[in-house]
């Protein structure tokens, strides 16, 4: 049975190797690398457990999903989410879509959030459909956003509007 919460900040362990593990297996379906998120300290580590919702299985995280808000006063109606990541030996059990509903769940608490935005790399093509039968509709490409050994790869901008 999956549960989704979030991990208390003496588990920051857990979260950093999942995400190490997300950005080895999928490395051009995420913005940053292994490189990149090696020499982050526990306080980062702790910081970004705080915007990320986890999928456990028996106790253990096996899927996560962050979602940011803005405190600007011009872009506070925007969320964004990203990171969102399944293990490999839990896909196709629905486990993403369950994230992305608790994830769009939570945002719709909060009162000044009218759009909700992401960017996917369209060889994605689970998350890809995972994000269109959740609502997001496309609303730009960014060409050759990311390289991944020495291959370019496209980003798909893609939002949902919750409020008027």
């Amino acid at each position: 049975m999956i549960e989704v919460g979030r991990l208390q900040p003496e588990r920051w362990e857990e979260y950093r190797a999942l995400r190490m593990e997300a950005l080895q297996s999928d490395p051009t379906a995420f913005g940053s690398s292994v490189e990149d998120e090696v020499p982050l300290s526990e306080a980062e580590w702790e910081r970004r457990a705080e915007n990320t919702l986890f999928a456990f299985s028996d106790g253990k995280p096996v899927g996560m999903i962050a979602v940011v808000t803005s405190t600007r006063q011009k872009t506070k109606h925007v969320a964004d989410i990203f990171g969102v990541y399944v293990r490999s030996s839990e896909r196709r059990k629905g486990i993403g879509k369950i994230l992305l509903e608790s994830a769009l769940k939570e945002i719709a608490k909060n009162p000044d959030v009218e759009k909700i935005k992401l960017t996917v790399n369209p060889e994605q093509r689970a998350a890809l459909e995972l994000y269109r039968k959740a609502g997001f509709r496309e609303v730009g490409r960014l060409r050759r956003e990311l390289k991944v050994g020495g291959r370019y790869y496209d980003e798909l901008m893609m939002e949902k509007h919750i409020r008027a």
